[in-house]
């Protein structure tokens, strides 16, 4: 009797150990940012050097002689002083570039080239207390200094600040590459600073904008992209009590890393058809949502909501689960709630996208997988149409271009260093000139 006691006794002070230690990990991983480093300080992890930079920029670009915040920039690892440097853009939810990047993604896009990867307002560890008033957050205030029209301002301050420190020449124009959210935030900065970019790669991308004016989703739905897949899912959820949302999720987060989207979707499909479950993607932290939702809802991830929001949020507010089926738009129904929310109950509308493509004279390659989950080919067809000198080229491959990297890196590299009318771009391509 006693053994079975101190047994008990045990076992309940390892519970208590575990769910203190639980709940501590809550309250620091949703607790709200309260300060950030100085102007004139350094994240101790990453001291500056040659490649290293910090920079301060103003929290409000529209109020620049206020307070402004701590941000950085990174060279690549092989960056030379070069007239061919390129500023490679990262946007919304993954968060690639940190006090401690690991540069190996990166290197799978543009090695071999120059590049510059800004570190993202609002994104770790560049926090902004001022988003939140009493521990409460301000939806109005992170909406407008994480608005993106913001972060484009944070880009072109980096390009004035590499020619300050002469690491780009003043008469040298730079390069931008953007994928995905970050081929749209590419084309918001060519909106405005067009005149200071040479050549463009867009890469697996969209335009808010131009789906709006052609009525076209931003994201494709889900009977547009895989008509078998949606079929089954029907017949699924009309004889199954599935969540809709954790399906949805579940099939997106396949199409958009698998290299077969299509395939692996009908695959999932047809084994829940037969009596399969979907027990197993719960132990994938990116194929459960709830998880999802756990990680993008904390105080700290409140900027890349506001992105998340504003590219699909013209969208979100019209769309009716009941009538319709879009992968992309039913979990992040949950996964921004607190925004759609936010915009709905306060008669808000989304982002008003403003992006002028037609005077831009400089090279647009488009680079675009045809089975892309997230973006349609029309899309991309209508980008390269507004663009006056613009190419697009097409590939047997998904959302991530990762059935030829090496191919892929040789296509963007030639590009960015010589341009559409090369022979070598011509040769890497199998293009014939304009």
């Amino acid at each position: 009797m006693a053994k079975n006691k101190k047994k008990l006794l045990i076992t309940l002070i390892i519970l208590t150990i575990i769910t203190g230690g639980l709940s501590y990990l809550h309250y620091d991983f949703y607790k709200t940012p309260k300060t950030r480093i100085k102007p004139n300080e350094d994240y101790a992890e990453m001291p500056q050097d040659s490649f290293h930079h910090y920079i301060n920029l103003p929290i409000d670009h529209n109020h620049s002689t206020k307070e402004s915040f701590r941000g950085f920039y990174q060279l690549s690892p092989n960056f030379y002083k070069s007239k061919n440097i390129t500023f490679l853009l990262t946007d919304g939810q993954m968060e690639l570039v940190s006090t401690k990047t690991d540069f190996q993604f990166f290197e799978n896009v543009l090695r071999g080239n120059s590049y510059v990867l800004i570190g993202v307002r609002g994104h770790s560890p560049t926090l902004f207390p001022e988003v939140y008033k009493n521990k409460k957050m301000d939806y109005a205030k992170a909406s407008y200094l994480f608005n993106s029209d913001q972060q484009v301002e944070d880009i072109e301050c980096v390009r004035l600040n590499l020619m300050k420190k002469g690491i780009l020449g003043k008469d040298h124009k730079i390069n931008i590459f953007g994928a995905s959210g970050a081929g749209v935030l590419a084309q918001q900065y060519l909106s405005k600073y067009g005149a200071h970019v040479n050549r463009v790669i867009l890469e697996s991308t969209g335009a808010p904008d131009l789906s709006k004016q052609f009525g076209i989703k931003y994201s494709p739905n889900f009977e547009e992209f895989n008509s078998k897949g949606a079929t089954i899912l029907n017949q699924i959820l009309a004889k199954k009590s599935i969540d809709k949302q954790i399906i949805s999720n579940i099939l997106y987060q396949k199409g958009r890393t698998d290299k077969s989207p299509r395939e692996a979707q009908i695959k999932i499909l047809e084994k829940l058809q037969n009596g399969g479950s979907l027990f197993p993607y719960k132990f994938k932290p990116i194929t459960n949502l709830s998880i999802l939702n756990y990680m993008i809802k904390p105080p700290s991830e409140i900027m890349a909501r506001v992105r998340w929001f504003e590219l699909v949020g013209y969208d979100l507010m019209k769309y009716n689960s009941k009538k319709e089926t879009n992968l992309l738009y039913e979990f992040s129904s949950k996964a921004v709630s607190d925004l759609l929310e936010y915009h709905k109950t306060n008669k808000i509308p989304a982002k008003e996208f403003k992006i002028n493509r037609s005077e831009f004279s400089g090279e647009v390659l488009i680079l675009k997988g045809t089975e892309d989950i997230v973006f349609s080919d029309e899309i991309n067809r209508k980008i390269e149409q507004v663009y006056p000198n613009a190419k697009l080229l097409f590939f047997k491959d998904g959302h991530r271009m990762q059935n030829d990297t090496e191919k892929y890196i040789r296509i963007r590299n030639t590009f960015l260093q010589q341009g559409f009318k090369s022979q070598e771009f011509i040769k890497v391509t199998n293009e014939s000139p304009n």
